[in-house]
């Protein structure tokens, strides 16, 4: 029951169902008929899922199986679940179009107690909303969708960790989506409205207060022993020896970090949802982008200071199969070793992918931005977009941020002056970036590497720094993004660690592959190693979208660094270190600039 219950959020319909109809077999034969019924609603509510989302037709005779399904959950006295099958025949009702049937059911949802699920209460909201828009409607559906988006909002205060607050994001994902669609089938559509429907339902976790907690000792004792066994596997790894037992102790103990975090994190005050008046005043001569996917098009709202536009780039999945192949052919170019025949076959590849995807999503934006230096907000596969090797943005200074409300907050945040740190991890080749030339760089820099460079030490200094730049080799984990982890001298710093420091940089440079990588929650959720380090208020956080070799990454730092000490904002010093060789620098600003 519990797999089907993942797989439906993760909108797997058809694994949900054979799950639930196994659970159903092996309750029955067991004499339970109270949890037989419970795993019915659960392939029933696959069903409905698969009709509702895939566009297929109703099958025959589910209507009526949801209506008496209904009835044998009240005979069980199972309010919730009877309110949900009843939702479930009444989305079914609305799609076929059967509009006064609907109305009948919902009159007979059970009031919900205080106790209903959230996911129950959202469905709801759903419902009501879809009634409304084949009413002809679609002002009471968006009344429906800002209620069920604010109720909603007032749990996902109460939950405890980013990770948990970033999962609530799928109960409502289904009621943003409709809003989106009300929004863009008007005549006219109103670009500050899309804009306002889009910061409501994208990277809320980012909208909270950071709110240091200290790390208990029992996460601290199990996270070191994460630690001690991830470095266990890496040994045993080089020998070409098993390490599936290992494996599989990470696993478990991973699970428990995770929950003692649920149980014992603590969000601070969630900050207001940013509307694009207030974006257009904090962009100066900057111009913003919000990417959204809607009926398979991508569609973007563009705000500058003088006014709001909204343009329509084509398909979603083409400019999502681009970005792909872009991130492929730049992951490709990565080691240091390449042969130059490769090389050059390979950078060709990339250049002729970076130019379509230029030509689909960037080239119509340029007649309403024109030179302006960008923010770019992105959307599910997009986040994996290295901006700077585009055709159009070569040279120009871009930040990408998970929503205009994080760039906001980041963007009006005050100086905070503090040390510089260089911290090294091991295993380091060639040159690397915190070496000779950053010394100069920065000569009063607190520098950490070989034996010092500890996760203890790190955590230390970057509490009160003004800028860290930690050259280590990293790995984003797509399972638990805050797992991804950064390898120092005694083993991995993990995401979620970064979230508890008291003073947090102003600014974080990961000289690392791959840590600037979302994992892409249901409900598009992105999270990953730069967006805790943003989330704990990181204002601007360097990282590779993709690997990047050793030698690459310290010729892009040591240009970057000597911009930064001679002034220049960092969006634009990495435009120009980027520049030099956009398919071998996959580096990208995010937060603000």
């Amino acid at each position: 029951m519990t797999r089907a219950a993942a797989a439906l959020l993760l909108g797997d319909q058809g694994f949900a169902r054979k799950r639930a109809l196994a659970a159903h077999t092996a309750f029955t034969r067991r004499g339970n008929g109270r949890w037989a019924t419970i795993a019915r609603l659960a392939a029933v509510r696959a069903q409905v899922d698969a009709a509702v989302k895939h566009g297929t037709g109703v099958p025959r005779g589910l209507v009526g199986r949801a209506v008496r399904l209904a009835e044998d959950l009240r005979a069980l006295r199972l309010d919730d679940e009877q309110a949900l099958a009843l939702l479930l025949a009444i989305r079914l009702q609305v799609r076929r179009g059967n509009l006064g049937a609907a109305r009948e059911l919902l009159a007979l949802v059970p009031r919900f107690r205080a106790t209903t699920p959230i996911d129950h209460r959202m469905l709801l909201r759903l419902c009501r909303a879809e009634l409304a828009v084949r009413s002809g409607d679609p002002a009471a559906a968006l009344r429906q969708a800002r209620a069920g988006l604010d109720e909603l909002g007032r749990v996902r205060d109460r939950m405890g960790g980013i990770e948990l607050v970033c999962g609530t994001a799928v109960h409502g994902q289904e009621l943003g989506e409709l809003a989106v669609r009300q929004v863009l089938r008007r005549r006219r559509p109103d670009p500050r409205a899309l804009f306002g429907w889009l910061e409501r339902t994208r990277a809320q976790v980012y909208r909270y207060e950071p709110l240091p907690v200290a790390m208990p000792p029992e996460v601290a004792e199990k996270a070191a022993e994460a630690r001690n066994v991830r470095r266990a596997a890496q040994s045993l790894r080089l020998t070409g020896r098993s390490t599936a037992h290992l494996d599989k102790q990470t696993t478990a103990l991973e699970r428990e970090i995770a929950r003692h975090g649920w149980a014992s994190g603590e969000l601070g005050d969630a900050r207001p949802v940013a509307d694009a008046a207030a974006v257009a005043a904090a962009l100066g001569d900057r111009a913003l982008v919000s990417l959204a996917a809607s009926d398979g098009d991508l569609v973007a709202v563009v705000v500058t200071a003088a006014r709001s536009r909204m343009l329509r780039l084509g398909s979603f999945a083409a400019a999502v199969e681009l970005a792909k192949r872009l991130h492929a052919d730049v992951d490709a170019l990565a080691p240091d070793t390449l042969p130059p025949p490769i090389v050059e076959v390979v950078t060709g590849s990339a250049a002729r992918t970076a130019g379509k995807l230029d030509e689909q999503v960037v080239r119509p934006l340029l007649d309403v931005v024109g030179e302006r230096e960008l923010v770019v907000v992105p959307t599910g596969g997009l986040y994996a977009v290295p901006w700077g090797s585009l055709p159009a943005l070569l040279g120009r200074a871009v930040v990408v941020a998970p929503s205009a409300t994080a760039w906001l907050t980041a963007e009006l945040a005050g100086p905070r002056p503090g040390r510089t740190l260089l911290a090294r991890g091991p295993g380091l080749t060639g040159r690397v970036a915190e070496g000779q030339p950053l010394l100069e760089t920065y000569p009063g820099a607190l520098v950490l590497d070989e034996d010092r460079a500890t996760v203890a030490e790190v955590l230390a200094a970057l509490d009160g720094a003004e800028l860290a730049h930690l050259a280590a080799h990293g790995a984003h984990e797509a399972t638990n993004a805050l797992f991804s982890r950064l390898e120092l001298a005694d083993g991995p710093l993990f995401a979620y660690e970064l979230a508890r420091l008291r003073q947090p940089p102003r600014q974080v440079v990961l000289a690392a592959c791959e840590l600037a990588m979302n994992h892409i929650r249901p409900g598009n959720e992105a999270l990953g190693y730069a967006g805790a380090l943003l989330a704990g208020g990181v204002r601007t956080v360097v990282a590779a979208a993709t690997r990047v070799g050793d030698t690459a990454a310290a010729t892009a730092m040591v240009d970057y660094h000597r911009r930064i000490a001679a002034g220049t904002a960092p969006a634009r010093a990495l435009a120009a270190a980027v520049a030099q060789d956009p398919y071998r620098r996959p580096f990208i600003c995010l937060g603000a600039g």
